[in-house]
């Protein structure tokens, strides 16, 4: 004879593996309906590298809710259609050229590795629709407060400008009036001109540098370099990659940062996207030589960094 307390424990266990086994069925559907609906956002660049690869990895790893994977430049330029919910980042002008063949609307796009000026070039005032610019020339405006940051004494600002960045000009000269500072600009020609860019040193006290290939590149900065030092000047910017040739300083992103950007993006509705900006954080870049040869060392990176946050935060 079976006891009533036997049968008891036994329908309470064969209620509790019920339970159980319909909590586990549950895990299981949600897992697979967040794997399926997980949006899918592929990355990729002019060369394929090691950088490129880790960065993607970082990216993912810092998104879990998101599939993240890098995709060779090749395999994703052959692809002329993508799902609804694709968004797309795109390193590089070559890719962005691309990217302005397909069919409209296309997927969401941010694009990185390129600057205004190159995007200009290829636009003009155009805004192609679904695609987010996350620049990446340093926003002219730090670069003036970098400028007046560490040269505090000086008022008149050379620039050198082409065909290319002349659309420029009128915002760099607002935010140097902004800045109590005077514009003096120099049309740049198709090579390089020591005489004329002399005159302008003439009548200047440093130049501010516009992220423009066709003036500063490897074949023309020495150059430049060497004349803003014969006059006792020295160069601010374009970018941070004009350092170690001889640039002052310059502000920049790392990888930390537009990871930051990133993530902040695409957590955001693509609807919602801005047509361009720049990363919310940044650091700046100096070259101690040419510092010390100023007599403005004692100013470190990081103490000047905080500098400009807190010219920012000012009212």
């Amino acid at each position: 004879m079976i006891r009533p307390t036997r049968l008891y424990n036994w329908s309470f266990k064969r209620s509790m593996f019920k339970r159980i086994g319909l909590l586990l069925y549950t895990v299981c559907l949600l897992y697979t309906a967040n794997t399926l609906a997980a949006t899918q956002v592929l990355l990729s660049a002019e060369q394929d590298s090691s950088t490129v690869r880790n960065f993607t990895e970082t990216l993912a790893h810092a998104l879990p809710e998101f599939e993240i994977r890098y995709i060779p430049r090749a395999q994703l330029t052959a692809r002329a259609q993508f799902p609804a919910d694709t968004r797309l980042i795109l390193l590089g002008t070559e890719l962005l050229d691309w990217r302005l063949t397909l069919t409209e609307p296309g997927p969401a796009t941010l694009i990185l590795q390129v600057s205004r000026v190159q995007a200009y070039h290829r636009l003009a005032n155009r805004q192609p629709p679904h695609i987010t610019f996350l620049w990446s020339d340093p926003p002219l405006q730090r670069q003036i407060a970098l400028l007046k940051t560490m040269l505090p004494g000086l008022n008149n600002v050379g620039v050198l400008y082409g065909n290319h960045s002349t659309f420029l000009l009128a915002e760099i000269e607002q935010a140097l009036k902004a800045e109590k500072l005077t514009m003096l600009k120099y049309y740049w020609p198709d090579s390089y001109d020591a005489r004329s860019l002399n005159k302008l040193l003439e009548h200047t006290d440093v130049l501010l540098g516009i992220d423009d290939s066709h003036i500063y590149n490897p074949s023309t900065i020495k150059g430049i370099l060497l004349s803003s030092y014969a006059r006792k000047q020295t160069l601010i910017g374009p970018t941070a990659a004009f350092i170690k040739a001889g640039s002052l300083a310059s502000t920049y992103s790392n990888q930390d940062d537009w990871i930051r950007t990133l993530s902040s993006l695409l957590k955001t509705p693509p609807a919602n996207w801005p047509s361009s900006q720049y990363p919310n954080h940044y650091r700046v870049m100096i070259n101690q030589q040419v510092a010390r040869s100023l007599g403005i060392q004692r100013n470190t990176p990081a103490h000047i960094n905080q500098q400009l946050q807190q010219r920012r935060s000012a009212p």
